[in-house]
């Protein structure tokens, strides 16, 4: 998105950008963060809306009547599941992020990538790879990035911001999530929990849940793992998932309204967090078991 906004002001145009969701705080070294505005409703018109992440329109979040407030929509996402809402549709599943769509903007455009670009689309594939070690990393990432890296990416700078630095309050909430650890089937599935109780116990926020999930991912057998964290809605539980390349997490997602990638998806289930343990361990019993 930053990306694409730096992009269009450069090319003259009038851009805006908005984020249902407010922006971590790990990210917020990157240039033009600043110029998001979180809205909950976006009352403007505009010529042209580009959407990311957001394979049906019920994922948007912001209020918003496209089909009033927009000349022509656009909609760039890379997850299976899609459906063909606005007026150009441009899914690629192949490819491990959003980033890499748009970097190929740029090079059907033939406009040269500024260093903040270029950073933006890099910090975007390394956290939709998690640095390159996920199952939807391939050899287009890796010659992507290498571009980038081209134009001027620190990549120890990235390293740093993302995953070489967090709170004490995050840290004492992980070794919570450690302690709240879990296996079932002789240690092919793992997960963990964290309640509103946690959060408060610690001074913490749901940012400081991201990665705590990788960490339940390192036991040696591990076939599926996954985190169960309370929402402040009354009995909702987010549950996030990740397996090994056979195991295809983002079919057990779907039954549950959720979705993603084969190997990370997610969803939300309604009732307490041991209602949806058990309903959720069940559907993987069943995936594992094939």
């Amino acid at each position: 998105m930053l990306a694409l906004y730096s992009l269009l002001k450069r090319l003259g145009k009038n851009a805006f950008i908005y984020s249902y969701d407010t922006i971590p705080s790990f990210l917020k070294f990157l240039t033009y963060s600043n110029k998001i505005n979180i809205v909950k409703k976006i009352e403007k018109k505009f010529d042209v809306a580009v959407y990311f992440e957001c394979a049906d329109i019920s994922r948007f979040g912001i209020s918003m009547n496209i089909n009033e407030q927009t000349k022509k929509t656009i909609n760039i996402d890379h997850h299976i599941l899609k459906t063909n809402w606005a007026d150009i549709n441009w899914f690629d599943h192949y490819s491990s992020s959003v980033s890499e769509l748009v970097y190929f903007i740029f090079r059907y455009l033939k406009v040269p990538l500024t260093k903040i670009e270029a950073e933006c689309l890099y910090v975007g594939i390394v956290t939709d790879t998690r640095n390159f070690t996920q199952a939807n990393t391939n050899s287009r990432s890796h010659m992507i990035a290498a571009e980038l890296l081209e134009c001027g990416v620190d990549s120890a700078t990235v390293e740093k911001y993302i995953y070489g630095t967090k709170s004490l309050n995050a840290l004492k909430l992980t070794g919570i999530a450690l302690d709240n650890m879990k296996t079932e089937e002789s240690g092919r599935i793992a997960y963990t929990t964290i309640t509103l109780d946690d959060y408060k116990k610690t001074n913490s926020t749901v940012e400081d849940t991201e990665g705590i999930i990788n960490y339940v991912g390192m036991l040696p057998d591990i076939k599926v793992w996954m985190i169960f964290r309370e929402l402040n809605e009354k009995n909702f539980i987010k549950v996030g998932f990740r397996s090994i390349k056979e195991i295809d997490v983002n079919k057990i997602s779907n039954k549950f309204g959720g979705g993603g990638h084969r190997n990370a998806s997610g969803c939300t289930v309604k009732g307490n967090i041991n209602e949806a343990i058990k309903i959720i361990l069940k559907e993987v019993k069943k995936a594992i078991s094939k």
